[in-house]
């Protein structure tokens, strides 16, 4: 036996102050194990909490900042590895009694409610303590909180952001203010203060935008707590399916795509219920469908305006943000010029004022009850709606199912006029006048035809209408 070997058993043999959960002899030797004291031991100091979630269960592990989800395999192996350095230092350690040990951890870690399942919202927690948004002062992180989403930076208040100020500014000049606000929100677990989804519009490419995605806002709300769920998926466009899509949205605070495709999304009423606030159902796969609030703030970039069918809902919610930078890459002219307005290394190092900054931000916009929307962005987002396939997105939103065998149809006098009065309902100005509404119709498969049945109230005299179909009258 060796020398250390010699002295670990001495001092084991002279001990007086051995654990609760070890149970010993008359000789005070080591005989078995209280599994479940030993469990309560170790979560004390290694919390953990099983929650359930749908027909599932879901695992949490304590970071010191926020509790992590975690698969339960992952939640396993850390009962394994605490286990073990308990039973080590009593020098009782078998593989059976590790195994045994995690096993209660896991059990005595199971509650019978989910406390995650409202977060709160007046708090937010960082690696240098929790963040009161009430008073600004910043307290101790504490796992009673149950908050999801932590931020591995220091929140810094009071300390300026020169850099990463002049840098968001000369990207996206007056609307700068719009994206203070809302990268603030998306700090905040909820979507009913403001229903809103942003997108970074760079039609001439190469800005940087995404550079500053990638270095700035990215790092700010904490890689764990985004998701980059592409436009296509959440809508279920373009071949892919929306089944699974969303589960991913899950307990994040922000889902970052930065390309938008240069096709249409078939089903935009999709981002509307994303960004609603209310309750979503999701389904993962191998599990069943749960209805789950999701809060994930909805941000998207792209080189093109998107093509989305419009309707009132969504028109509220859509910000399409300018970016009104020069063209940088291989640009080494303009490159030498954003080095003279700030410092990339010292812009990183602010992350910490910058984030209390902008929660100060939305915490101002909030009090208003309204976004700081630039002219910009109103105007760029006004021609976005302008510019996409009105007639179809009225169509969408507009038409009314009629009974089977019906064979009248919605007068085109009617049907024109309800096209105005969709178009007022939701700020849109168009040019299109009756005659381009009625071809627009006919090439969609409503064809004209003279008749005295109409939804809306049969006439004595035939009229000119679209059969087959009936419209929903604006008020």
């Amino acid at each position: 036996m060796g020398k250390t070997e010699q002295l670990e058993q001495n001092f084991l043999a002279e001990r007086t102050d051995r654990p609760k959960w070890l149970i010993c002899n008359e000789d005070d030797k080591p005989t078995a194990v209280n599994y479940l004291k030993l469990a309560d031991t170790i979560l004390k100091d290694n919390p953990m909490a099983v929650v359930p979630f749908g027909d599932d269960m879901n695992y949490y592990l304590y970071n010191s900042i926020n509790w992590e989800l975690v698969k339960r395999n992952r939640a396993l192996e850390q009962a394994k590895r605490v286990a073990f350095q308990y039973l080590k230092a009593e020098q009782f350690y078998t593989v059976r009694k590790m195994e045994d040990t995690a096993k209660t951890v896991l059990v005595q870690a199971q509650k019978s409610y989910n406390p995650f399942e409202k977060q709160k919202t007046d708090r937010v927690a960082f690696k240098n303590g929790t963040y009161m948004l009430n008073n600004g002062a910043i307290v101790a992180n504490q796992q009673e909180d149950y908050l999801i989403n932590g931020h591995n930076i220091e929140a810094q208040p009071g300390q300026t952001s020169p850099n990463i100020n002049a840098w968001g500014a000369y990207l996206f000049g007056n609307s700068w203010q719009y994206l203070k606000e809302i990268i603030g929100y998306a700090f905040i677990p909820e979507q009913h203060t403001f229903n809103t989804i942003t997108i970074l519009l760079d039609e001439t490419g190469g800005s940087g935008k995404s550079y500053f995605v990638d270095k700035i806002v990215k790092p700010l709300i904490g890689q764990a707590n985004i998701t980059a769920k592409d436009i296509d998926t959440l809508t279920g466009s373009n071949g892919k399916s929306a089944r699974f899509g969303t589960v991913d949205l899950i307990n994040k605070l922000a889902n970052i795509h930065l390309d938008i495709p240069d096709t249409r999304i078939d089903m935009p009423d999709a981002l509307k219920t994303l960004s609603g606030g209310d309750l979503v159902e999701v389904e993962g796969k191998g599990s069943n469908s749960i209805s789950v609030e999701l809060y994930a703030l909805l941000i998207f970039a792209s080189n093109n305006k998107p093509k989305l069918s419009v309707s009132s809902a969504l028109v509220q919610r859509m910000h399409l943000v300018p970016v009104v930078a020069p063209k940088v890459r291989d640009n080494p002219k303009e490159a030498k010029y954003r080095a003279t307005l700030w410092n990339e290394k010292e812009a990183i190092n602010e992350l910490g004022g910058f984030a209390i900054e902008c929660i100060t931000a939305f915490q101002t916009a909030k009090d208003n009850m309204k976004l700081t929307v630039s002219d910009e962005i109103e105007k760029t987002t006004k021609d976005w709606a302008n510019s996409q396939d009105l007639v179809a997105s009225f169509l969408l939103e507009a038409r009314k199912e009629i009974p089977e065998g019906y064979t009248g149809g919605v007068s085109k006098t009617v049907a024109f006029a309800r096209f105005q009065d969709w178009l007022i309902d939701n700020g849109i100005q168009s040019k299109i006048n009756k005659k381009v509404f009625g071809t627009n119709l006919e090439q969609k498969g409503y064809f004209s035809a003279k008749t005295r049945l109409h939804p809306e109230g049969d006439t004595t005299n035939p009229q000119w209408s679209f059969i087959g179909l009936d419209i929903e009258k604006y008020t």
